[in-house]
């Protein structure tokens, strides 16, 4: 994907700001296009994931002709994508009920449900599941025996040392299926006091339908901490619009912010606004981020995002979602490894125990920072000057 220019990346956020209000049953005045290319806008919308959003309120924005055709065939070839999605939300999480794996479905369709009274509402995505860490074994036979199978790069097995440094250290899994991708985590970020335990975001989860079927997801409270402070929340005005609709049930802004959550509303609000009913105690807490942070924010926005991005955030900008979301020792200690040896360092070595296992991984990883460091100085010095290429993925 390409990156954003300046002129559409303010239209698609005015836009937003006015479908947000439109579905909160406001007045919608015009947002002026400055002339901006409809195929520009349009690839805006797709880098910020929003084209449900703007296109269930077309008519009431005035779309221009040439967006609103792009974003109906959007929405042509995203509609079996969203049915199969949920078909294999519902499959999926009764399949690990049923085995007694209690389990969260999360993101995706529970949270447009939750917030909209639509699966729809956001698009397309992967199934999100939640499950208690020392379940993780089981849920792992249970999906792959149902036919999902770990990605490429990714095939590591129960009772090898990948397994277990990626269980202890990481917080999900990525599952390929033909009808959706699976995405099963044990932690909602992988420093794990960020959030409360399973067992307690269980005992609090609310029911949602999918269809004639329902399943069980956080509850609302928990969903705003965690997409606050959610490595991704910042990279896409889609996590920022969930945000704001979560806002609109003022009951979970009567308990307390963590200081992400702060951030990211902060974050919301200067983007794609919050709702009318936010306390002024809130916005109060609010106004004391620092407008540097939110200048910073802004230019990840403009960013181009890769087609095989596959969410989070890498290098320094993840460390510094992971530092902000930290509220233990356990919780650094995280950090750090997630340095220096990654859960996904582990995914090629072949070993039974760490002795040999960390050894390999911590030589793979170097060798990999040495070919990086070695194109850069490459392309360094046919430049003649400072690289200035955008940054990749953290090894």
């Amino acid at each position: 994907m390409t990156a954003p220019g300046d002129a559409a990346l303010a239209v698609v956020t005015a836009l937003c700001r006015a479908a947000l209000a439109a579905e909160e049953g406001l007045p919608v005045e015009p947002v002026a296009l400055d002339g901006t290319d409809p195929r520009e806008l349009f690839a805006t919308v797709q880098r910020h994931r929003v084209e449900e959003l703007l296109a269930s309120y077309a008519g009431v924005l005035g779309l221009p002709d040439g967006l609103v055709r792009h974003l109906d065939a959007w929405r042509a070839a995203a509609r079996q994508r969203t049915l199969l999605q949920a078909l294999e939300t519902v499959r999926a999480w009764e399949l690990l009920d049923r085995a007694g794996v209690g389990v969260l479905a999360f993101k995706g369709q529970p949270l447009a449900v939750q917030t909209t009274g639509r699966a729809d509402a956001r698009g397309p995505g992967d199934v999100d599941l939640l499950v208690a860490p020392d379940r993780l074994d089981v849920a792992h036979r249970v999906l792959t025996g149902a036919g999902w199978r770990l990605r490429e790069g990714a095939r590591i097995e129960p009772g090898s040392w990948a397994w277990r440094h990626v269980g202890r250290w990481g917080n999900a899994l990525t599952y390929a299926g033909q009808g959706a991708d699976v995405d099963l985590h044990w932690r909602l970020e992988i420093t794990p006091d960020a959030h409360p335990p399973f067992e307690v975001l269980l005992g609090r989860a609310e029911q949602v339908a999918l269809g004639v079927s329902s399943v069980a997801t956080l509850s609302r409270y928990d969903a705003l901490r965690h997409l606050a402070a959610h490595r991704e929340g910042w990279v896409w005005l889609r996590t920022l619009a969930d945000l704001r609709r979560l806002c609109r049930d003022e009951r979970i802004l009567e308990r307390p912010l963590r200081p992400a959550a702060v951030r990211s509303l902060a974050v919301a609000r200067a983007t794609v606004g919050l709702p009318a009913g936010v306390p002024a105690a809130v916005h109060a807490q609010l106004d004391r981020t620092a407008p540097r942070f939110l200048e910073r924010v802004a230019r990840q926005h403009a960013v181009a995002v890769p087609a095989t991005f596959a969410g989070g955030a890498g290098g320094l900008i993840g460390v510094r979602h992971r530092l902000a979301s930290s509220s233990s020792v356990t919780d650094l200690q995280h950090t750090a490894v997630a340095l220096v040896l990654p859960a996904h360092a582990a995914y090629p070595i072949d070993a039974r125990t760490a002795w040999t296992g960390v050894p390999r991984a911590l030589a793979r990883r170097a060798m990999t920072a040495l070919r990086s460091l070695r194109r850069v100085v490459g392309r360094t010095i046919r430049r003649g000057g400072p690289c200035a290429g955008p940054p990749g993925r953290a090894a």
